[in-house]
């Protein structure tokens, strides 16, 4: 059995170490980021997360279920340029990894919500509306035995439904429904492509990563890199390969 230099466990970790905190770095995504489809018109992320939905679908026979407790991006944006400017308009987009087709979107002004507000006797302003929907997004995601989204596709009249709901033990509280509108085949085409785009360049960055740790790891010890190394000589993902098809559609 090899044995480890006996400098590795005394300097050597320091050093090493040192030498991964300066050569990892965050990756610089910006460029792909601008990207983003939901960004045109002058929107910008206020909120991007994961968030647990259930899935059902409106039939002659009463809602479907699709899919339960499912992982859905919720992407929350406004069209003020800073935190300091009031917005007129709050977009919100549902995406799911599952199903790439799967767009909708909702935007809301200052004039329907002032009829969403006295439809569903809300107590808010317009102002306080996507702080609203953020925090009854965190409280699904924190708190999924209280707080609920169900989101109902209905097919009729193209209009579907996302309405949060707090659980009790007494009665269930509506707490918002928004209505949505699937977005268009030259939305979801161009989402596609970012959301491809956006984990290739992910990916690249993580094969070089992983490369500089190895790097350091070798040059401070390579007794033990070097068998990780070999064992993988035959693991070999060609990211290119993998999305060029997919980009070019």
């Amino acid at each position: 059995m090899k044995q480890y230099k006996n400098n590795y466990y005394n300097n050597e970790p320091q050093e090493q170490e040192a030498q991964l905190e300066d050569a990892i770095t965050e990756p610089d995504l910006s460029n792909i980021e601008s990207t983003d489809p939901s960004l045109s018109d002058g929107f910008r992320i206020l909120y991007n997360k994961e968030v647990p939905l259930d899935i059902k679908i409106e039939t002659e026979e009463g809602p479907k279920d699709i899919a339960q407790f499912e992982t859905i991006n919720v992407k929350l944006l406004s069209d003020a340029a800073n935190d300091k400017v009031e917005p007129t308009r709050i977009k919100v987009e549902l995406s799911w990894e599952s199903d790439l087709y799967f767009h909708y979107t909702n935007i809301v002004n200052e004039e329907t919500f002032s009829e969403v507000k006295k439809k569903q006797n809300l107590n808010i302003g317009f102002k306080e509306y996507a702080n609203l929907i953020e925090k009854i997004c965190e409280d699904c995601i924190n708190l999924p035995d209280t707080y609920l989204g169900v989101f109902t596709i209905r097919k009729d009249d193209g209009i579907s439904e996302l309405q949060f709901v707090k659980v009790s033990d007494f009665k269930d509280l509506d707490l918002i429904m928004l209505e949505f509108k699937k977005s268009s085949d030259e939305i979801i085409h161009k989402d596609m492509l970012y959301r491809f785009s956006y984990l290739k360049s992910k990916l690249e960055y993580d094969k070089k990563m992983i490369k500089i740790a190895g790097d350091v790891i070798t040059k401070c010890n390579p007794d033990i890199f070097d068998p990780i190394l070999e064992s993988n000589n035959n693991y070999n993902i060609d990211v290119n390969k993998f999305f060029g098809d997919k980009q070019e559609q």
